[in-house]
């Protein structure tokens, strides 16, 4: 994916879309990404999504590839959404720039794209805790230094899918959303507290 400019909710999206409901991972460019396809979308999926989610979750799996899992609980009815990462999916050279923290520090935002087949339905970009994205980073790592083919990397995820999502998202670090400091919602917030 490298043309963003061309990226408008209510229209079709400009890229390849996951076939099946679920959601995606990948590294466009720099940025980690989420594609999550709903077929028949509702008014109140869209509203979750709209909500934004309330926690979310990293884990690196235990198994001999460690697998990057991201968990995020969004409002009901979505509920706990999650994607997996595999770095030999992803372009080495993007991989290379969103491990680069030498001048502007970690690449810390998750842009999240919701779709309804091939229609772009919302989107968000939502800042990462520091401490994730360094958990994330470092499993990469481990990921680039082993040699291992997408069928050992796709049974080792499949193990995980003997655990309840629920599970999953305990058995890793959870972690609140990051409010920017000079964002409206950081400034709604704060002046919601005063009332509350």
């Amino acid at each position: 994916m490298g043309d963003f400019t061309k990226i408008e909710v209510g229209k079709i999206f400009p890229g390849p879309v996951p076939a099946i409901e679920g959601a995606q991972m990948e590294l466009w460019h720099d940025m980690l990404t989420m594609l999550i396809q709903i077929p028949g979308l509702s008014q109140d999926q869209l509203r979750s999504f709209n909500k934004g989610f309330k926690q979310y979750s990293y884990l690196e799996s235990d198994t001999p590839i460690p697998i990057a899992l991201w968990i995020f609980d969004f409002p009901a009815p979505h509920r706990l959404v999650g994607g997996s990462f595999n770095a030999r999916l992803a372009e080495r050279k993007w991989i290379d720039l969103y491990l680069d923290t030498c001048d502007n520090g970690a690449k810390k935002a998750i842009q999240f794209f919701l779709l309804d087949g091939q229609i772009l339905k919302a989107s968000r970009s939502v800042e990462l805790d520091l401490a994730a994205v360094e958990l994330f980073h470092g499993t990469i790592r481990k990921q680039l230094d082993m040699d291992y083919s997408r069928t050992d990397f796709d049974r080792y995820l499949a193990g995980l899918h003997n655990y309840e999502t629920q599970n999953l998202f305990h058995m890793g670090k959870v972690f609140k959303p990051v409010l920017r400091p000079r964002s409206f919602t950081s400034k709604l917030f704060m002046y919601l507290r005063k009332w509350i």
